[in-house]
């Protein structure tokens, strides 16, 4: 019994270095394994590694073209804000000239018409004086007639009375 249990003794031993090489070959096999998909993710991380920093230059490209653009912009804004008020400068004077020759040619047209009522005030004196000279005229002419008439008449009479 003592060699009986020395054998199953020995083929336990032999089954479990069996299983235990068995175990280290699959311990082996997935370190190999872990070590592939470490070199795979590590791989994959430098590959998103440098795919975010082509997308971190990409970024500040646009960035930069995007200040530059702003930039052009301001300018153009500016330069147009300095062209308006020169342009409205010019306006504003050219009003202020208008204004001015308005005022010196309202001022001629007073004068003008107040030269033209005058000359029509005297038109309308002298005209009511020919129209009272002829009033006059045709009262003295009208009073002459009758004066005329009646010394002609009595005449007339007087003349057939002797």
């Amino acid at each position: 019994m003592a060699v009986e249990k020395s054998m199953v003794v020995e083929d336990r031993v032999a089954r479990l270095e069996a299983d235990v090489g068995e175990l280290k070959r699959d311990v082996k096999a997935l370190n190999a394994r872990v070590g592939e998909g470490t070199i795979a993710m590590e791989r994959g991380f430098g590959a998103l590694r440098s795919e975010i920093d082509k997308t971190r230059v990409e970024i500040e490209k646009t960035r930069v073209d995007m200040e530059k653009g702003f930039g052009a912009l301001r300018s153009e804004i500016e330069t147009t804000r300095v062209d308006m008020e020169k342009r409205f400068g010019a306006l504003r004077s050219e009003i202020d000239r208008n204004k001015v020759d308005m005022e010196r040619m309202s001022g001629s047209l007073r004068s003008e018409i107040e030269k033209t009522r005058v000359d029509m005030e005297k038109g309308f004196g002298l005209l009511q004086t020919s129209i009272e000279s002829a009033k006059l005229w045709m009262l003295v002419t009208g009073v002459g007639s009758v004066i005329l008439v009646t010394f002609v008449t009595f005449l007339g009479r007087a003349l057939k009375i002797f």
